[in-house]
């Protein structure tokens, strides 16, 4: 991620103000999933006329052109399993946050979006040759993303599953193929499961997030790097930096300041995931200076605007 696409560069509030704050995308759809289930117990609507308009089947999507089942169907859950939405909503709740902290309101809504349209399309694929096709309900495929991409990124973290600490990549095993071994329920939609893997592990390899792949493109502002003349060298010495050993690091500060923005960038990802982990005291000194002059150009960057 670059440093222009980050949350505290952008400066921008995303999601509905009402749920300003952290994680304001990632409790909104928590939030929906709940009320569309209790309106459902409340009023009794009409299951055949849920199930024929918002629920996915390979009929409707393929057939009837409702295509809008590809979204609708991950915000319905089984109405006679409180189990179905308490699973998905509580797995939503714990890394949802902070994969939206990490990656921004709006890249987060577009990435669980994306994910429950793809996983759908993906089970009514797999399903459209079957000859009893039931309709699919459900957020597995689109929470299967989020928790896949938190894994990728803390596969040691521990979670009390079941009341039992347990490292995150046991946690996403024993979710992921706990059906395929005939440890759930026969209905299951596994391919849901599985694509809602896959979309994670893309997303994550070919950085696939909308800031970059459409506001990054058209309106990502640009900061144009200069080298100074050679002459500069020699007429203006710059002052040596002290290290950590003693050393002047006058050269590798230097080397840090013209670095091309694409270069900057990953770096600051690399500083950013250790800080994560290790927090700031575990950066050495080289990692502290592609920290500062991230900051350094941020800041400048705010100041040319109007």
């Amino acid at each position: 991620m670059g440093i222009y696409d980050r949350e505290y560069y952008r400066g921008e509030k995303s999601g509905p103000g009402w749920f300003s704050g952290p994680a304001p995308w990632c409790k909104t759809i928590i939030v929906l999933n709940v009320a569309i289930f209790l309106l459902r117990a409340i009023f009794h609507p009409d299951q055949g006329f849920i199930y024929e308009w918002l629920a996915a089947s390979p009929e409707g999507i393929f057939r009837q052109g409702r295509v809008w089942q590809l979204l609708t169907a991950t915000f319905l859950h089984d109405q006679l399993s409180i189990w179905h939405i308490l699973g998905n909503m509580l797995f939503l709740w714990i890394v949802g946050r902070e994969m939206e902290s990490m990656y921004g309101s709006r890249d987060f809504l577009a990435f669980y979006l994306a994910a429950a349209v793809f996983s759908t399309f993906c089970w009514a694929v797999a399903e459209s040759t079957a000859s009893d096709q039931v309709p699919m309900i459900g957020a597995s495929g689109a929470v299967m993303a989020v928790l896949t991409l938190y894994t990728l990124y803390y596969p040691r973290r521990e979670i009390l599953f079941f009341f039992i600490p347990m490292p995150m990549w046991v946690v996403l095993g024993i979710y992921l193929f706990w059906p395929l071994l005939g440890g759930g329920r026969g209905d299951i939609a596994i391919e849901s499961h599985l694509a809602g893997a896959v979309f994670a592990l893309a997303f994550k390899h070919f950085d696939l997030r909308w800031s970059r792949l459409v506001d990054g493109r058209f309106n990502r502002p640009r900061l144009k790097v200069v080298s100074p003349p050679r002459y500069e060298a020699t007429t203006r010495p710059r002052t040596p930096v002290p290290t950590r050993a003693g050393e002047t690091g006058g050269a590798r500060a230097s080397s840090v300041s013209v670095l091309p923005e694409e270069q900057l960038d990953a770096q600051l990802d690399e500083v950013l995931a250790k800080i994560a982990r290790e927090g700031r005291d575990g950066l050495n000194e080289s990692e502290r200076r592609v920290l500062q002059e991230a900051s350094r150009r941020a800041r400048d960057r705010r100041s040319d605007r109007p």
